[in-house]
C-alpha cells in the first residue's frame, strides 16, 4: 500500500492538547526543535519558489532543500508536506547554497539570506497505524513573530483520512493554504503569504485525465481554502467572491469529471453545494450594496430614506456573514476540505491523454450554449438566465482546458465568452437586486420611496444591459474553437 503523507494546521493554542483527543489518547514522545529558513541573496531561490531549511539536530545540522512554492504546471495535492528535492548532513549549521544551486539547476554565488527561525517542539507518537507528528512552536522574523501548530499524518490512505476526521469533528483543523516556509518568507517581509493556489488551474499539455483530474481537485480545493479567512472575516467582498468562484469551478470540474469522481466526487459536490447556499447570499448582498445601491445614493446626497435603506441593506448582510462563519466554523466544512484531499489521491485508471478528454468535454458543454439560438432578443428573463449559466460552465471547462492548446485562440475566445457572461450576469444582478428588496423591512413613509428610487433605477439599466449582451454574444459566435484543427 502506497503512504499516504497529510499536512493539516490547527490553532497553535490546541497543540498541547491534541493527544487528549479520543481517537488519540497517547503519550507522544517530544523534543526540542530548532529551523532556520533561507534565500540566496540575489532571489533566485525566491523567484523559484525554494528555500533552504537547515534543523539543528543531535548528530549536526540538515539541511534541506524545499519548494515553498508549487512550479507552474505541477501538482500539489491539498494537505501535502513541502517536497524536498535534497537533504545532506553539513558540519557546520549554514548553507551551502553552491551545492544548493546546482542541485536545482540554478546559478547563485550570492550569501545566503536569513529570513526566520523557527523554535518549538516536535512530538511523535502512533496511533491505529498513523505516525502522528506534531510541530508547534513561534516562527521569529526580524521584526515579527507568530505561532505555528502544523500536524502531519503518515501512513496509509484510509487510516490516515479515518483518523483525520475523527479529530477535525472536534478540533479546528485545516489544509494548509501555504507552506511553512513561505510563511517564513512572508513574516520576514512583512507582506501576506503567498497562496499556494489561486485563480484557474493551469495544466501540463502532456498530462493524461487522470492526472488532469487529480491537478483540477488539488488546485481548485486549494485556492478554495486559501480565500476562507478573508471570506469569514468579511472585511471586503473580495474573500466570499474569490471563494464563491473557486468552489463553482470545482463543483464544474467535478461534474466534467464525474466518471472518475465516482460517488466520492458526487459527495462532495453535495458538499460545495451546501456550502454555496451559505456564500451566495453574502455574495448577493456585497454586490447591490456596492453595485445598484451605490449607485443610487450617488444620485441622491443626504437622503434620509435612501441611507434608511442601505442600513437595512447591511444589517441583512451581516446576518448572511454570520450565517457563513457559522458553516465556516462547524466540522462539516473540515470534512468536506478532507473528502478532497482524499479524492485527489483516489488512484484512477485513465490513460487517455487530457487533451482528448477535454475536446469532447468543451464540444458538449459548447452544444448547452448554442442551443439557446442565434438570435436571443426574443429570449424571456428566465431563458437568459439560462443561458448565464451555461457559458459561465463553458468558460470554467475553458479556462480549466485552455492551457492544453494554442494560446492565441483560446484567449480570444475566452474573452469573447467572458463578455456575454458579464453582460448577461449584469442582468441578472438586477434581477437578484429587485429580489433583495422585496426583503427588506423599512417604516413607512420612507419605505414606498426608496424602494421605488431602487427599483426606478434598476428598470433603466436593465435595458442598455440587454443590448450589450445581444451584442457581446453575435461576436462570441463568431469565435474559433480553440479545441479544433
Amino acid at each position: 500500500m502506497a503512504e499516504t503523507a497529510l499536512e493539516l494546521v490547527l490553532p497553535p493554542e490546541r497543540a498541547t492538547r491534541l493527544f487528549r483527543h479520543p481517537s488519540l489518547a497517547v503519550h507522544p514522545q517530544s523534543a526540542g526543535f530548532t529551523a532556520s529558513f533561507y534565500v540566496s541573496a540575489d532571489g533566485v531561490l525566491e523567484r523559484e519558489g525554494l528555500a533552504v531549511v537547515v534543523e539543528r539536530r543531535r548528530r549536526g545540522a540538515v539541511q534541506r532543500l524545499v519548494r515553498a512554492m508549487p512550479a507552474e504546471g505541477s501538482i500539489w495535492l491539498p494537505g501535502e508536506p513541502m517536497p524536498v528535492p535534497a537533504e545532506t548532513l553539513l558540519a557546520e549549521p549554514r548553507p551551502d547554497l553552491d551545492a544548493i544551486a546546482a542541485h536545482a539547476g540554478l546559478e547563485t554565488g550570492e550569501e545566503p539570506t536569513a529570513l526566520a527561525a523557527l523554535e518549538g517542539r516536535l512530538y511523535r507518537a502512533e496511533a491505529g497505524g498513523v505516525r502522528v507528528t506534531l510541530l508547534a512552536g513561534t516562527l521569529h522574523g526580524i521584526a515579527a513573530e507568530r505561532p505555528i501548530a502544523r500536524l502531519t499524518l503518515a501512513g496509509g490512505s484510509e487510516p490516515v483520512f479515518a483518523l483525520a476526521s475523527a479529530l477535525a469533528a472536534d478540533v479546528a483543523l485545516a489544509l494548509p493554504a501555504t507552506s511553512l516556509a513561505e510563511e517564513a518568507r512572508a513574516l520576514a517581509r512583512g507582506e501576506p503569504p503567498r497562496p499556494l493556489r489561486e485563480g484557474a488551474p493551469h495544466l501540463a499539455d502532456d498530462l493524461t485525465t487522470a492526472d488532469a483530474f487529480r491537478a483540477v481537485v488539488s488546485h481548485l480545493t486549494l485556492a478554495m481554502v486559501a480565500q476562507a479567512p478573508a471570506a469569514h472575516a468579511g472585511e471586503s467582498p473580495v474573500g466570499v467572491h474569490q471563494m464563491r468562484v473557486a468552489l463553482r469551478r470545482l463543483r464544474s470540474a467535478l461534474s466534467q469529471f464525474k466518471e472518475l469522481a465516482g460517488s466520492e466526487g458526487e459527495a462532495a459536490s453535495a458538499g460545495l453545494k451546501a456550502l454555496a447556499a451559505c456564500l451566495g447570499p453574502a455574495r448577493d448582498w456585497d454586490v447591490f450594496l456596492g453595485g445598484r445601491l451605490a449607485e443610487v445614493a450617488a444620485a441622491f446626497p443626504g437622503e434620509g430614506r435612501i441611507a434608511a435603506l442601505r442600513e437595512a441593506a447591511t444589517a441583512e448582510r451581516e446576518a448572511a456573514y454570520e450565517a457563513l462563519r457559522a458553516a465556516l466554523d462547524a466540522p462539516g466544512f473540515r470534512l468536506l476540505c478532507l473528502s478532497l484531499a482524499a479524492l485527489a489521491r483516489a488512484p484512477l485508471e485513465a490513460p487517455e491523454p487530457a487533451r482528448d478528454f477535454a475536446a469532447r468535454t468543451l464540444t458538449r458543454r459548447l452544444r448547452r450554449v448554442l442551443r439557446h439560438g442565434e438570435d436571443l432578443s426574443g429570449l424571456p428573463a428566465p431563458e437568459l438566465h439560462k443561458l448565464r449559466l451555461d457559458a459561465k460552465r463553458l468558460r470554467y471547462a475553458g479556462e480549466m482546458f485552455a492551457p492544453l492548446f494554442a494560446g492565441r485562440k483560446a484567449r480570444r475566445f475566452l474573452r469573447a465568452l467572458a463578455a456575454v457572461q458579464e453582460e448577461l450576469g449584469h442582468l441578472n444582478d438586477m434581477a437578484v437586486a429587485t429580489s433583495l428588496l422585496s426583503r427588506l423591512e423599512l417604516p413607512d413613509p420612507g419605505r414606498a420611496f426608496a424602494i421605488g428610487a431602487v427599483e426606478g433605477w434598476i428598470a433603466a439599466k436593465t435595458d442598455g444591459a440587454r443590448e450589450a449582451a445581444f451584442a457581446a454574444w453575435e461576436k462570441f459566435l463568431g469565435r474559433e474553437l480553440f479545441w479544433e484543427g
